[in-house]
C-alpha cells in the first residue's frame, strides 16, 4: 500500500535530510520517498505501480518510527509518496493497494511497460 505526505512536505524532509548529513543529493532522482526502514536512507529504488509503470530512481529520504513500524506493517504499508509523485501518478487519494517497492530497476517490468 502507498499512502502520501501533504504538499511539500517530502521537499521539507529532504533538506533536513541533507542538512543533517543523512542523504546526499540525487540529481538523477525523479522524486522522494519515505519506507520503513530507516537503513535506507539515502537509496535509490524504483516502484511498479498497480498499473505496471515503473518510475524511479527515487531518493528515499525518511522512514518510519520504530514505534510505528508494527501497526504499519499489519496495515501493509509499503511506500509514502511525495504529494506531487502521488499526483503525477495519480493516486492522490491514498492509500492505494498494488505498489512494490524494488532496490533496483526492474528490467523484465520495464520492457513490458515499454513494449506494450
Amino acid at each position: 500500500m502507498a499512502t502520501r505526505y501533504s504538499p511539500e512536505t517530502m521537499d521539507q524532509v529532504y533538506e533536513n535530510r541533507l542538512r543533517w548529513g543523512h542523504v546526499q543529493p540525487c540529481p538523477e532522482c525523479v522524486g522522494q520517498v519515505a519506507l520503513l526502514d530507516c537503513s535506507r536512507l539515502g537509496q535509490r529504488v524504483w516502484l511498479e505501480s498497480p498499473s505496471g509503470a515503473i518510475v524511479g530512481p527515487l531518493l528515499v529520504v525518511d522512514c518510519a518510527a520504530s514505534h510505528h513500524t508494527d501497526m504499519l506493517l499489519e496495515r501493509g504499508f509499503a511506500v509514502d509518496l511525495s504529494y506531487e509523485l502521488a499526483e503525477s501518478l495519480g493516486v492522490v487519494d491514498a492509500p492505494v493497494g498494488g505498489f512494490r517497492v524494488w532496490s533496483g530497476f526492474p528490467l523484465l517490468q520495464a520492457r513490458q511497460v515499454r513494449w506494450q
